[in-house]
């Protein structure tokens, strides 16, 4: 881990200085992408822009309320200080999925039709943010003796680079294939959330409280959203089937 680059009296943030190559990159990709399939320029960057704000500031807030609420309230003005670290993902994912959901509604433009053309890149953007994640020493794992352990702990955040660009590899296969509107996105929640579910297993830093259920054992409150989401994503995948439909269609009336 490299929580710093100190060059001289000068000391960089590693997360912050992966997050903003990382955005400089996914913009450049998003321009590309823009091209590619013929979209609205000017209303691609708005909703992109909002995306980024949305989910710094879901992220942020989630921390702030959920994790370390005693310590905020105790000194709000540190809530300001956001470059000492202090985000949740899933925080900044829900915030940005009702920010696009009600950009696009008064817009008038199909939010289903625009998750899926955003949806390999917030894949992408997920296993760079990561290796932020791996640099700043967050998110570590429980210790670990394998050939590949990192300072003898389970190297999770990797473990999500990993998996995620697997994810992100099949997604851009999957969505050459003519599908109905919002299942590439819901393909990606459903898969992202059962790998977060499966790495949670392998983390040791703080993640709220835990929870015992029936069958599925001692669940962290991330998994607990990953359940929900998995169940969500199915349940509209599933739904929206073509195959599904004519099963339907075909039934007697």
């Amino acid at each position: 881990m490299m929580p710093e680059i100190i060059l001289g009296t000068l000391r960089i943030p590693t997360f912050f200085l992966v997050i903003s190559l990382s955005l400089s990159f996914l913009l450049v990709y998003l321009s590309k992408r823009v091209d590619q399939f013929g979209k609205e320029r000017k209303f691609t960057f708005d909703l992109a822009i909002l995306i980024m704000v949305a989910a710094f500031l879901g992220g942020r807030l989630m921390h702030v309320f959920y994790e370390e609420w005693d310590y905020y309230f105790k000194a709000p003005i540190q809530i300001l200080y956001f470059w000492n670290g202090g985000f949740v993902f899933f925080g900044g994912m829900i915030a940005s999925w009702l920010a696009a959901w009600s950009f696009c509604r008064l817009r008038k433009k199909s939010f289903t039709e625009w998750a899926d053309f955003f949806t390999p890149l917030l894949s992408l953007s997920h296993a760079l943010g990561r290796l932020g994640c791996f640099f700043a020493g967050c998110c570590y794992g429980s210790t670990c003796f394998l050939p590949w352990a990192v300072e003898t702990r389970h190297p999770t955040a990797l473990y999500m680079v990993l998996g995620e660009l697997i994810i992100f590899v099949y997604l851009l296969f999957a969505e050459k294939r003519v599908r109905p509107k919002g299942q590439l996105f819901m393909m990606w929640v459903f898969l992202h959330s059962c790998l977060r579910f499966y790495v949670e297993f392998f983390r040791a830093d703080f993640r709220g409280d835990f929870y015992n259920l029936p069958l599925l054992g001692r669940l962290s409150i991330s998994q607990l959203i990953c359940l929900g989401f998995v169940l969500i994503s199915a349940a509209y995948i599933i739904l929206s089937s073509e195959s599904l439909k004519k099963l339907y269609n075909r039934r007697p009336s």
